[in-house]
């Protein structure tokens, strides 16, 4: 029989250097700042980390010392590492502010959860779950609660990293820009490609590749994750900024809700403008357009993603997106709190978090931390704050 249309050659009147040129030029064109003028903020006024100052030092075991268990990890610390002088030359950010946000967020979320009841009772729950949060060493905790409570965001934010900024710029704009139009490209050729096609069963295909590349790509963010939380620090080749910046998300998790949008997605969109143009040479106008449109949403689902991320940790969210958290569609509050408990051991998954489950209910990062360990003899974060868990991974078998 003949081949089917999807494996056809098609002539859709663009070259593919062209396609890969035009989405460089548009990143250069819109780089260039407006007159001559330094790039105003979406959300004044921008906050930026110190010019020569020293970045932070963070670790797992920071986080675990801020959240009030100085005294315990430095008896685990004691004669292993550098860690507990690190602990001693700097003063890690306000208890009560840490616990005042994640007590305003777990009273939002009862709030929204339980919206449908009367006033009267909301207010006694709510009231209940203050009081029972409200455990802070200052004596003015009660106050620093309600003033984090009024706000969608928590306190200012905290820079990890030397040079990093809430600030909005036009490359920052211009990079995501480009990666909507490359996805538009290679959307329409895809389209193109299905609607030519005799065959019926070619758009639900085309659903299926979408639906399975969403849970691959919430699966990719959790692998992403977890390795960038457990292994290396701001010395790290490469990585090192990234690593940095989310093991200090642990210690000030409101600083991401700050972030204007192109801020907040341009660190994950400028990698993934470079592998869709990559993705776009060598599937553009070959056919393959299942391929096509399973980069398209990967890589777009990683940016989205980003900002799924911070909407978890808005304190303040419209109800339309309260309510796609509680269905699942965006990742959820509550969900996603689960991972900001030291250990930090699980619920990676950032996109949707619909892979969470099964790969906590299967330990499948203890089975990959196992198998680092063996390997390379490096412990993951996690094993520090918690040290049952390398016993259950190394001395007894995993379920």
């Amino acid at each position: 029989c003949n081949p089917r249309p999807l494996f056809s050659r098609i002539n859709v009147g663009v070259d593919k250097n062209t396609m890969v040129f035009g989405a460089i030029a548009t990143v250069a064109i819109l780089s260039v700042p407006l007159r001559g003028q330094r790039v105003q903020t979406l959300r004044p006024p921008a906050v930026r980390a110190t010019t020569g100052a020293r970045p932070r030092i963070l670790s797992a075991s920071r986080s675990l010392h801020e959240l009030g268990h100085r005294q315990n990890l430095l008896r685990k610390l004691q004669g292993r590492s550098t860690t507990a002088e690190v602990l001693r030359e700097e003063a890690p950010p306000s208890q009560p502010t840490l616990d005042a946000y994640e007590a305003a967020l777990r009273l939002s979320i009862e709030n929204e959860e339980s919206s449908s009841s009367s006033p009267s009772a909301q207010s006694q729950q709510l009231q209940a779950q203050q009081e029972q949060q409200l455990d802070f060493s200052s004596p003015s905790s009660v106050q620093n609660f309600e003033r984090t409570a009024k706000k969608a965001r928590g306190k200012q934010p905290e820079m990890w990293v030397e040079g990093d900024s809430t600030e909005v710029t036009n490359v920052q704009r211009a990079t995501t820009i480009a990666v909507w139009g490359l996805s538009a490209i290679l959307l329409a050729d895809a389209f193109k490609y299905i609607s030519l096609s005799a065959s019926a069963i070619d758009p639900v295909i085309a659903l299926l590749v979408a639906s399975f590349t969403m849970l691959f790509a919430d699966f990719f963010s959790g692998i992403f994750h977890w390795s960038v939380d457990n292994y290396g620090d701001i010395n790290t080749p490469i990585m090192g900024s990234i690593i940095h910046s989310f093991q200090g998300h642990h210690s000030a998790p409101w600083t991401i809700t700050h972030r204007p949008f192109f801020n907040n997605v341009y660190k994950i969109a400028l990698p993934c403008l470079f592998l869709l143009s990559m993705a776009a040479v060598s599937t553009f106008g070959s056919g393959l357009w299942g391929w096509e449109i399973a980069a398209v949403v990967f890589f777009n689902m990683q940016i989205l993603g980003q900002e799924f991320h911070k909407l978890s940790h808005m304190i303040k969210t419209p109800p339309a997106i309260s309510k796609m958290q509680q269905f699942g569609i965006l990742l959820s509050k509550r969900k996603h709190l689960a991972h900001h408990t030291p250990p930090f051991d699980g619920s990676y998954c950032i996109v949707t978090g619909h892979m969470n489950g099964i790969l906590d209910n299967t330990n499948f990062f203890r089975r990959l931390e196992k198998t680092v360990y063996k390997l390379t003899g490096a412990e993951p974060n996690c094993w520090k704050l918690k040290p049952e868990l390398k016993e259950k991974v190394v001395v007894t078998k995993l379920k």
